[in-house]
């Protein structure tokens, strides 16, 4: 396999140059929420930027890490997704899509170190969700994908907006 044409990118962040989404030193609701995104969003997640990446698999994984940002996912049901992962790499039809299951097993990982009581960093997933994205598309493309990431959790950790009215 290549390697990314992005891996300036991915080493930047790799190396703390540049602050990947979704860091540890944010609450981990708001990270897992965002993991749920990173499959499912129908703009820039996954779901949309590899081709055969399957929406009904990409919304299980979302609803799995939604759980998780609750409290309500269970080991069983990350057993599941990492279980369909496994099988998913085996038959993956290109490097990107390859990359993203790859990914999934990953984020299955943190859930269950999650899960465990552990804490978890999720850079993994991340790096492999941008090596996807520049196994599958030219730059540009990959970058807006990547741009819609990174903006997407700017928007989930940007302090709600103050209005200049008093209230009484």
């Amino acid at each position: 396999m290549k390697p990314s044409p992005h891996l300036n990118l991915f080493e930047a962040i790799a190396q703390g140059i540049i602050e990947a989404p979704a860091g540890d030193d944010h609450p981990a609701a708001d990270r897992w929420r965002w993991f749920a995104d990173l499959y499912a969003n129908r703009t820039w997640g996954l779901v949309a930027a590899i081709d055969g990446f399957p929406r009904l698999v990409a919304d299980q994984i979302a609803a799995a890490c939604r759980d998780t940002a609750t409290d309500r996912a269970t080991i069983e049901q990350w057993q599941g997704i990492a279980d369909l992962a496994r099988t998913a790499r085996t038959a993956a039809l290109s490097p990107g899509l390859d990359i993203a299951w790859s990914a999934v097993a990953d984020t299955c990982t943190d859930a269950l170190d999650h899960l465990a009581g552990h804490t978890f960093g999720g850079l993994e997933a991340i790096l492999g969700a941008l090596d996807a994205l520049g196994h599958e598309h030219e730059t540009t493309i990959a970058m807006s994908f990547a741009r819609d990431a990174y903006t997407a959790w700017q928007h989930r950790i940007a302090p709600p907006a103050t209005s200049d009215r008093n209230v009484a």
